[in-house]
Order: structure tokens, then sequence, then C-alpha cells
């Protein structure tokens, strides 16, 4: 079947621990909702030194997917060759999850810090996607509306320890004012689903940002508050809406079960009119027009990454995770060296 033919893609997906069997767990769980593509994100900024090995075994197990890869910081190195190098083995673009709070933090790097400019500015130059997280819902910052989930997940950030929501949103704005054609996707919808009128305005002043609908649920209840505001802005920015869900390897009954609710509401959110059922609430669809929808389920992202997924050069893959096993500043740790060397085992021996 042609990619282009393909129903859903989904554009956004992760898989922590367990290996190279999460990859294929991941593929599972993708299968059984009907999502025939995916798009894998690194999150090596988790100091997981796993991250991108990950992201070559999906290419090289599923090459009908893709994957983002992403920048570790256990040692100070040039992220422009970093991308450049994982670009030219054949992953499809670079994930930031830099600007989630808690990461901000660990790491200690503005989103606009120099060490980053020839990063930008090489992603913008080889129009290179990025897939970026940038805060989190506004809620995180107030102590009387944060959620329980949050505060037992640590994503309270109401005290001095942590920069403000206005900080990290000020650091990329100054990133997009000095890099304008760089191809940013904004996800979780940039945390902005309380402030209709103002995310219009802002992506009418931002051309090449688009916005992925991964639930934060906060912004399919806050959503469901306005449902015909939201379905013109829906069509207005048809172009710019890209469909992902946030699945991942899970193992555990009620993470398998709000992975169904999520992807069920997220679905029908875009074809479905009327209440749409999730945990003790509801959320409401705003039961887009056929075109609209296929744009935001799948051609969006085609549009993006440019078509067909960038093809595995494994000889380059081999190279990069021989390298990284023999990088003794990245400080491998025993199990990361075990998965690293599973995946260039498995490489060598696909011939």
């Amino acid at each position: 079947m042609n990619l282009q033919d393909r129903a859903i893609i989904d554009a956004h997906t992760h898989v922590f621990g367990n290996g190279l069997h999460g990859v294929r767990d991941l593929l599972a769980l993708e299968q059984s909702f009907g999502y025939q593509t995916c798009n894998f994100l690194s999150c090596e900024s988790m100091d997981d030194a796993t991250q991108n090995a990950l992201g070559i075994y999906l290419k090289a197990l599923a090459p009908h997917n893709y994957a983002f890869g992403g920048l570790t910081y256990r040692y100070a190195y040039d992220f422009a060759a970093e991308a450049d190098s994982l670009y030219q083995l054949g992953f499809d673009g670079m994930k930031l999850l830099e600007g989630k709070p808690t990461l901000r933090k660990q790491i200690g790097l503005a989103l606009n810090d120099p060490r980053y400019d020839r990063y930008y500015a090489w992603l913008e130059q080889n129009q290179i996607p990025l897939v970026a997280h940038i805060a989190d819902p506004e809620f995180c910052w107030d102590a009387e509306r944060v959620p329980a989930w949050a505060l037992a997940a640590g994503y309270f950030y109401g005290d001095d320890s942590f920069v403000r929501q206005e900080t990290l949103y000020a650091e990329m704005e100054d990133v997009l004012t000095r890099y304008p054609q760089l191809r940013v996707v904004l996800a979780h919808f940039y945390f902005k689903s309380a402030d209709l009128e103002g995310l219009d305005i802002w992506l009418g002043a931002h051309p090449n940002v688009s916005l992925d609908i991964v639930a934060g649920t906060e912004m399919y209840f806050n959503f469901a508050l306005r449902p015909d505001a939201w379905r013109e802005f829906f069509i207005k920015h048809q172009d710019r809406i890209i469909f992902g869900t946030d699945n991942m390897n899970h193992d555990h009954p009620t993470d398998l079960e709000n992975a169904r609710v999520i992807n069920h509401m997220e679905q029908a959110f875009l074809t479905s009119p009327g209440d749409i059922p999730a945990w003790d609430k509801k959320a409401r669809g705003i039961d887009l027009p056929l075109e609209v929808q296929n744009k935001i389920l799948r051609t969006n992202f085609l549009r993006l990454v440019q078509g067909e997924p960038r093809p595995l050069d494994r000889a380059a893959a081999c190279r990069y995770l021989d390298a990284r096993l023999r990088n003794r500043e990245l400080a491998l740790k025993p199990g990361e060296r075990t998965v690293i060397l599973g995946v260039l085992d498995y490489l060598i021996d696909l011939g």
C-alpha cells in the first residue's frame, strides 16, 4: 500500500525502558489502534543514551516508520554536528524536549542559549523538522489549581527552582524571531488551548510553525468549552495542525486503558460531533470536513517530512553506534551499553 493511502500517521510516539522489546511493544500498540505508520521521538535529553539507538532499531525493524533524533547533555559537543550525523544515517528530523520545565531545570540551558545557535541554524538551512515541547499546562505553576496527577508526577513548578511559563515562551519567541524559517512543530498545542484568540494571532506571526494535538488532556476539555469557535480555528489553520498520541510501550493495564481513552478521544474529536466520554469528564467533537481531517491525520506530517521515511544507512548507523560504545565521555551505564550493542548486533545480522 502506498504511504499516501494510509489513513492515519501517528506523528508523536515514544519508547521508555525495556530496550528493544519496547520498540516492538510500541509497534504492536500502534497496530492495535489502527496506525500503520508512526514517528518515534528520541528523548536522549532525559539522560537516556539508548534513545537514538532505539530510533535506529525502529527504522531497521519497520522501515515504513519515521524517527526524530535527540541530543544528550552528558558532555559538551557540537549539537549541529550531532544532528547532521543523525540525519545522514537516516533520521527524519529532531526532537527538543528541553523546553519541559523539569528538563530545563536539569540541563540549565535556556532555549535561546548561544550553544544552540549552530543547531538551529543547521535545522533552518537544511529545512529539517523539529518537534519541540515548550512549557507545560499553566496550572502546573498554580498551587491552587494543579491536579493530583501532576503533583504525583513532579510537575508542580510553583517554587523558584523552575523557570516560569512566560520565560520559556519568551525564549522560544527569540528563537523563532532569529530563525524565522525554522520548521518547528510545537507539541501539545503549545499549551495554549485556553487562549484561542491569542493563539490565532500568534500563528499569524509565525507562518512556519505547526502545532500537534497530542493530549495534554486539558486542551480537549478546553476545546469542549467553545467547540464551534475551535472548529473554525481548526479549519482556518488546517494546514498547520498535526495528529499524534504520545503512545509508548505501555505494559501496565491502567496505562493501556488511559491510552485507549486518549486515542479514541483524539480521533473522535476530529471526526465526530457530540460528546466524547473521557474518564469522568466529556470532550466534544468538532466533526471537521473530510478533507481537513485528512490533512491533520496524515498529509500535513507528510509535507513536513517531505514524503516517505528516509532510508536507514546501515553502515553509517553501525559506525554511529560503535562510536557511542567507544566514547568514554558518554559514560554509558551497563544497561545502556547492552541496548546499544543489541541494536548494533541486529544491524550486523541484517548484513
